[in-house]
């Protein structure tokens, strides 16, 4: 099978990830009309290997690949911290491989995505380790509260099509909750919502409030 430098491969990736201002999958090309004329990124690797639609991979593409290759292939140093993911395992795998097969190029095409979210999620937690050393009880439990705070951190959870949303309060207490609308980071928000639980966290020794059955105060108006 036909196979490819693995710095080759990561800077068309990046270059295609800068082209389309992030990662588009296949699906979305096909069911979102807001992508209906983008090329998805795996193609756009697939013909720039493949046929005469190249595209221009510029030196920040290069030095972003070399970042994502460093950063990724940390991941060696995780594993003796932690057992990896069935998916961090295979991330290894390619970049620490000389080559990348034809058959691996889609996964390629998500690295630049993956090292972005992995150094997001490094810095949230640096920042819920920060939190926890303040966090308290936020509300009254089993009541409906109103409570204001600043969006932390996101992450999508493909199984439920939601949002897990991590706000602090007042600058000390973690607040958890999930939502199917996508907040950006750095927002201040005023939730109200069913105070379901108040526990400390699985990682850390602060609390961490769960909210359900959220509405947003600003969409009331």
């Amino acid at each position: 099978m036909q196979t490819f430098p693995i710095d080759e491969v990561l800077a068309v990736s990046c270059a295609a990830h800068r082209i389309n201002e992030g990662f588009v999958k296949k699906d979305q090309v096909r069911f979102d009309k807001k992508f209906e004329k983008t090329i998805c990124n795996s193609d756009l690797l697939y013909n720039y290997f493949f046929t005469e639609k190249k595209f221009k991979v510029i030196d920040a593409d290069k030095e972003t690949a070399t970042e994502v290759k460093e950063y990724l292939t940390g991941l060696s140093f995780k594993a003796l911290e932690r057992q990896l993911t069935e998916f961090e395992s295979n991330v290894l795998k390619l970049v620490s491989s000389p080559d990348i097969a034809k058959d691996k190029l889609g996964i390629a095409a998500s690295l630049p995505k993956v090292y972005l979210n992995k150094v997001e999620q490094d810095t949230w937690t640096d920042r819920e380790m920060e939190l926890s050393r303040t966090s308290e009880k936020v509300g009254k439990l089993h009541t409906r509260e109103r409570i204001t705070g600043v969006v932390e951190f996101t992450r999508y959870i493909p199984r439920t099509m939601s949002y897990i949303v991590t706000c602090s309060v007042k600058d000390q207490h973690i607040l958890k909750f999930f939502t199917d609308k996508k907040i950006v980071k750095g927002k201040e928000i005023t939730i109200e919502g069913f105070v379901k639980s108040q526990a400390k966290g699985k990682y850390h020794a602060g609390f961490e409030t769960l909210v359900n059955r959220v509405k947003f105060v600003e969409d009331e108006k």
